[in-house]
């Protein structure tokens, strides 16, 4: 595993972290690694745009309707 250090935290994102890691039980360590670990499982905006641009349009298609039907979808 690597190690990571933050310098010049703003003291008010510390006691934020610290007071969610109490909460969940974590230690800061393991709290911070998995708010990390959670961010970066999804995709950055610029990654996810270019795959965007990538698709091939679908024609004759309502994007209320195709977001209406998506959400029919959903439990």
């Amino acid at each position: 595993m690597a190690d990571l250090l933050i310098r010049d935290l703003d003291p008010e994102a510390h006691r934020e972290l610290k007071r969610r890691a109490e909460q969940s039980g974590q230690s800061l360590q393991a709290y911070v690694s998995a708010v990390l670990s959670t961010h970066l499982a999804r995709p950055a905006l610029t990654d996810w745009l270019a795959r965007l641009d990538e698709l091939d349009p679908v024609p004759d298609v309502d994007g209320a309707e195709a977001v209406a039907a998506a959400r029919a979808e959903l439990p």
